[in-house]
């Protein structure tokens, strides 16, 4: 079983910058779902931060690495899904599937991170 991270009592300054950049990485995905550009943004701030961050802000930092690519595959399938004639249906139901995937996850990380939790599994498809 997995157990849920949660933050020290202690806030250091730096855990506040941490904790405030894992939080705008939230809203630039959450962004992103309508400006795809600035998920772009957020991905390399997670990469950038996620070795420096305390130990339950490096789990919204993977979870926000992971879902980056997870979206980012499963819209190049549905995009090759919408290129043929059969599958095309199935391509746009996926691309809606994953921007409402990629909206709960953003939702849930944010509602996480500000309950001062780390997520217990941040390598999970699933919230």
């Amino acid at each position: 079983m997995s157990e849920t991270i949660i933050e020290p009592g202690n806030s250091h300054a730096s855990d506040r910058d941490d904790k405030l950049f894992a939080g705008l990485n939230y809203v630039l995905f959450l962004i992103g779902n309508i400006i795809g550009i600035s998920t772009i943004l957020a991905v390399i701030i997670a990469y950038a931060r996620r070795e420096r961050a305390p130990h339950w802000l490096q789990s919204h930092y993977t979870y926000q690495i992971k879902s980056f690519w997870t979206a980012v595959l499963g819209i190049i399938v549905c995009t090759f899904m919408i290129m043929t004639v059969i599958l095309s249906p199935f391509g746009l139901i996926g691309l809606a599937l994953i921007w409402l995937w990629v909206l709960v996850r953003g939702v849930v990380g944010l509602i996480r991170l500000l309950d001062g939790r780390g997520h217990p599994d941040a390598d999970a498809m699933f919230v």
